[in-house]
């Protein structure tokens, strides 16, 4: 039979436990909202976590009218969105991101959780009077977190994990376009490749020409010597331009995660589709859709679950316990309980709520810089987009159709033997070189496009950055 002194000591110690578990501490536990507003990502963000960037629209490849049926046809080419697959399962820096995000899914759960029980056995008095002393058999001890300090903890670092999808999205669109712009460098270069293997052709008709008219006297030696440079000429450029396209299709497969991809056509249209892109329309597109200042508001939120947790944190813990055992010099069973707090005399967090109320300011702070640097860098590649497109526009409208016309002309009175076949071929040739630089702005106007469109977010091989920033708060490895 136990003791009226066990049985008062055991009661008492499960009615300790009791009220510590389930009763509510209103002095010890301010009230908050049950959860605190969380970020949730625009619907295009979202759309873009669910499946792989949609690729720029274009319109059918435009052949210009010197360029033959052979040469703009494509036979089983690439396109965009088979490279953008490709990269969204070979290019390292998405996994990278998705790391993150189970980072700081794993760091809440962790934050979130109680402190583990302490059991165990403990005795006193041992060989006192030669005896065994005292002996608590068994004993548990369990401190409880109050204040709500614990669900603070995790949803602060909840919010972390909205930031690193955030940041996910963010690498999806880096990575896309990034391959966007490679592919269409890689475009202008194959066009660039047959370009000049036109000039180098119109050259070497040169060359002829001009061999026959020294032949019958109608052309000197220096003459000849000229029409050779311009040959050697052509061969450097045409050399150099296949070495540009190799450059392109490696930058391109690097990008993709694949670099032993052999070199292959692409296939699609360099010329963009549609009306011009708006100014208004897309920077404002840019400031709410943009990933960058979601995050940077993210971090707010954070840091204001942040700064509450730390001044909850005085609200002192309670440790609780309870145990049975056994006096051997009284032969009398016994009972243990115990309640203890500690007393935020000194130490009441006064550092720390500081630092808090410090990252906070810089993270209010942080979304006003993003915000102007997102203005900034949009006025830059929007300038750059309207003068590319300003300049290819003119090529395809006015100058190009003018040397094709002058083109045209001279090959009309050649036939009708009113103009030399020298003229001819200067006027060719005139066609080839606009040609190139009309290749050229295309490629600028896609680069700009691919910019804006795709929220100023480059560099698909940029490793994703950690969504702790160093020196903050939770830059330390233990979560809390």
């Amino acid at each position: 039979m136990h003791s009226p002194l066990h049985q008062t000591a055991a009661r008492l110690a499960v009615l300790v436990f009791t009220f510590i578990t389930v009763a509510p501490m209103p002095a010890a536990d301010p009230p908050v909202p049950l959860r605190p507003a969380v970020y949730s990502p625009p619907s295009p963000l979202a759309a873009m976590k669910a499946a792989p960037v949609v690729p720029l629209t274009a319109a059918q490849h435009h052949t210009p009218a010197t360029e033959t049926p052979a040469a703009a046809t494509v036979v089983s080419a690439l396109g965009l969105a088979d490279l953008e697959q490709l990269a969204l399962r070979h290019n390292p820096t998405l996994a990278q991101a998705a790391a993150f995000i189970d980072s700081a899914r794993g760091k809440a759960l962790q934050a979130g959780l109680p402190l583990n029980p302490t059991v165990g056995i403990n005795g006193e008095q041992i060989g006192a009077d030669r005896r065994a002393g005292e002996w608590n058999w068994f004993y548990l001890q369990q401190e409880i977190v109050t204040g709500g300090k614990l669900r603070l903890s995790r949803l602060k670092y909840e919010q972390e994990a909205y930031a690193a999808e955030a940041q996910a999205c963010a690498q999806r669109l880096r990575v896309a376009n990034a391959i966007a712009e490679g592919y269409f460098h890689v475009l202008a270069a194959q066009r660039s490749v047959e370009n000049h293997k036109r000039l180098k052709a119109n050259a070497e008709d040169g060359l002829k020409t001009t061999e026959q008219l020294a032949n019958v006297g109608q052309a000197n030696e220096p003459d000849l010597l000229q029409a050779k440079v311009e040959v050697q000429r052509a061969a450097v450029a045409l050399k150099a331009a296949q070495t540009r396209l190799r450059r392109d299709w490696e930058q391109l497969t690097a990008i993709v995660g694949v670099p032993t991809l052999p070199l292959q056509p692409l296939a699609g249209p360099l010329e963009p589709d549609g009306p011009a892109l708006g100014k208004d329309e897309q920077l404002a597109r840019l400031l709410e859709e943009s990933p960058e200042l979601a995050m940077a508001r993210i971090e707010v939120k954070r840091d204001q679950i942040q700064l509450e947790r730390e001044r909850r944190e005085p609200i002192p813990n309670v440790t609780v316990r309870g145990g049975t055992g056994y006096n051997f010099e009284t032969r009398n069973r016994t009972a243990e309980v115990g309640l203890a707090i500690k007393l935020p005399v000194w130490d009441r967090n006064q550092g720390t709520v500081r630092q808090a109320q410090a990252d906070l300011a810089r993270a209010t702070a942080e979304v006003s810089r993003v915000e102007l640097d997102l203005r900034r860098r949009f006025a830059d590649a929007f300038g750059r987009y309207e003068s590319a497109r300003d300049e290819a526009e003119s090529l395809r409208t006015e100058t190009l159709p003018t040397a094709q016309k002058a083109y045209d002309l001279y090959m009309k009175s050649f036939k009708e033997r009113r103009a030399a076949w020298p003229q001819v071929l200067v006027a060719q040739r005139t066609v080839y070189q606009l040609s190139e630089d009309y290749n050229r702005s295309l490629v600028e106007v896609r680069r700009a496009e691919v910019e804006v469109r795709g929220l100023l977010l480059t560099g698909g091989l940029t490793a994703p950055r950690d969504p702790t920033p160093a020196g903050h708060i939770n830059a330390t490895p233990k979560p809390r």
